[in-house]
């Protein structure tokens, strides 16, 4: 049970970590919060895995509906699964599908968030687990083909909200200006107030939206964690 909620996990495949919290938190209250609490809005998340990003966002306040795809087809029905025993299948829809091939039915959204896998493809050891090892390292949605989906998907005045390591921050900028995007937000997180940035959540969108910001840093420290999502969690 997390927060009151199951989540159907494989015992010896891919698990979520703390760094699916930290998005759905700034989904949910932090910088990419919907203002207003609007019901209208829609999210499209790519790569939900389990559907943990998804679900706690919901949990926790964000009020759109969500699309959540996932192209590994173990993990996408236990994101079903999760989603319907946290009975939210009227906010949720899982798509098992490559994002990358997705067909594009007109569809914009007001949010675009994603976890991608932290390494490139050919970069680090691979896990000899196939499904850990898609869920590490780039496949064929890599970190400039996320931000050119995003750039094809998102409204005039959408937010893209992605997770990457510190390392690969300047990365992100420039594979966010190739796709027509400017970063405007930089969430960094990290264990201790002193300790070194772990890993950023970046916030993008189509210029005109302003410069960018440097948010505040938000603890990975499990107590210190749960002390940012306030008295309702």
């Amino acid at each position: 049970m997390l927060f009151g909620l199951g989540f159907v996990q494989s015992r010896a495949g891919w698990r979520f970590g703390i760094d699916a919290l930290l998005l759905a938190r700034h989904l949910s209250h932090g910088p990419a919060q919907v203002p207003g609490g609007d019901r209208a809005f829609r999210m499209l998340e790519v790569g939900t895995g389990c559907g943990v990003v998804s679900i706690l966002a919901v949990a926790w306040g964000f009020p759109g509906r969500i699309d959540a795809v996932e192209c590994q087809p173990a993990l996408a029905d236990r994101a079903r699964r999760n989603v319907a025993a946290a009975g939210m299948d009227d906010r949720i829809l899982v798509v098992q599908a490559d994002a990358a091939a997705l067909t594009d039915d007109g569809a914009r959204f007001d949010r675009i968030a994603s976890n991608p896998p932290f390494h490139r493809r050919g970069h680090g050891r691979p896990n000899p687990d196939p499904e850990r090892c898609l869920a590490r390292h780039d496949s064929s949605l890599d970190m400039a083909g996320l931000f050119a989906l995003a750039a094809d998907r998102l409204a005039p005045d959408g937010l893209l909200s992605v997770m990457y390591p510190a390392s690969r921050l300047e990365a992100a900028r420039l594979a966010a200006s190739r796709a027509g995007l400017i970063v405007v937000g930089v969430t960094p997180c990290g264990h201790g107030a002193d300790g070194p940035t772990r890993v950023v959540i970046l916030d993008a969108a189509f210029p005109g939206r302003g410069s960018e910001r440097l948010h505040p840093r938000v603890p990975m420290a499990r107590n210190a964690f749960l002390d940012t999502l306030g008295a309702r969690h």
